[in-house]
């Protein structure tokens, strides 16, 4: 027997035909539509790819035009302008380091920077107590903010000497009557981590002989260290013979102590330094004089003929002092030993000294103690 069904109709399977050919087009419009979409993100994505890789190399361009205009104007000595192109390169570094904030780093730009500017701030300290208007207690706190920075940071010699140079802008905030300040205590740090750290050890040298309350001698062990380390040696001479300025007549003998040892080792002498000493000299080059026989008894009589006659006689040399030169040449010919030509040098200033002085007498009384038929 024939099993009874529902009956498909032919209106039926056409419908059904239909609906099959309907979701076979509206399949493959959505395959296109999802191609299309997908080669649209893609190309957005290529746009943003390449328009980020502009925009990092414009970052870094800028980033670099400031670094080598900051550089060029802290050559030039013009240290607020190489810390504002800093500042603005280090903005720019720090707003466009996407990868680095993804990974909580700083970016090669950012540690340049920052590097520049910490070299920048102990290049400005290290120049400050001898440039008029520069140490503003706001300049030297910004100053102490990126050294510590640095040091924080650092590792090493280099951590050791922005320490040492976080000691010297204290000893301006001391100078400015912050007198809480403990300047040693970074001096320790420096010389823990690098025991050569000529920084530490000259600034430290620079505070004993400023504060007085230790002996000079422990002074003159740091700056004779300073000075073994080989490194900066032109500056660290710089700070030893402010040291022993500082301390005025007591000092005396080891400034010219210094001078006589960079004469020997060749070493350049600065003006500002020749003239200093020079005004020591005409002060006390005479015979007997208690100032001058501390010059005498801190270099021998030889050595200062050596350094006196290098340091001036030259071409340079003001010759409206001339006469003061030539006595104290005298005097210090006669105190080597050699009288004879002592005498010959105070005749000839005798015939110079035409009017009654104390050229005059210093000459009359030389010639007369250094005759030999007296």
């Amino acid at each position: 027997m024939a099993r009874k069904g529902k009956e498909i109709r032919p209106t039926d399977l056409r419908i059904s035909l239909g609906d099959r050919g309907s979701r076979g087009r509206v399949s493959r419009l959505l395959k296109w539509v999802g191609g299309i979409t997908a080669i649209l993100s893609l190309i957005f994505a290529v746009h943003q790819a390449v328009q980020l890789v502009s925009d990092v190399r414009e970052q870094r361009r800028h980033i670099t035009e400031l670094y080598k205009i900051g550089k060029a104007q802290q050559d030039a000595v013009d240290y607020e302008g190489a810390w504002t192109s800093f500042e603005e390169a280090l903005k720019i570094a720090e707003s466009g380091g996407r990868l680095a904030k993804l990974t909580g780093q700083l970016s090669s730009e950012t540690i340049m920077l920052r590097e520049a500017q910490e070299d920048l701030a102990m290049q400005w300290v290290k120049n400050m107590a001898w440039a008029e208007g520069q140490n503003s207690p706001r300049i030297v706190d910004q100053l102490v903010a990126v050294l510590n920075r640095g040091a924080s940071n650092a590792t090493g010699v280099r951590k050791a000497d922005l320490l040492a140079h976080v000691g010297w802008a204290n000893f301006m905030r001391w100078r400015a009557g912050n007198r809480q300040l403990n300047l040693e205590q970074q001096y320790r740090q420096a010389l823990e981590i690098d025991p050569a750290s000529p920084y530490a050890h000259a600034y430290w040298g620079h505070w004993i002989a400023w504060g007085r309350e230790t002996s000079l001698e422990e002074a003159k062990r740091h700056f004779s260290a300073a000075l073994v380390s080989g490194r900066d040696r032109e500056y660290v001479r710089k700070i030893q013979l402010a040291a022993f300025q500082n301390l005025g007549m007591d000092g005396e003998g080891d400034f010219l102590g210094v001078i006589n040892e960079m004469r020997r080792n060749n070493e350049k002498i600065d003006p500002h330094i020749r003239k200093r000493m020079f005004a020591i000299y005409s002060y006390s080059c005479r015979y007997g004089d208690e100032r001058f026989q501390r010059l005498l008894d801190a270099v021998p009589a030889t050595e200062q003929l050596a350094t006196f006659r290098a340091l001036y006689y030259d071409e340079n040399f003001d010759q409206e002092r001339r006469w003061t030169r030539d006595g104290c040449l005298a005097a210090l010919t006669e105190a080597a030993g050699d009288r004879e030509e002592s005498l010959r040098l105070w005749v000839a200033l005798r015939l110079h000294y035409s009017f009654p002085g104390t050229g005059q007498r210093d000459a009359d009384a030389a010639i007369k103690r250094l005759s030999p038929h007296r």
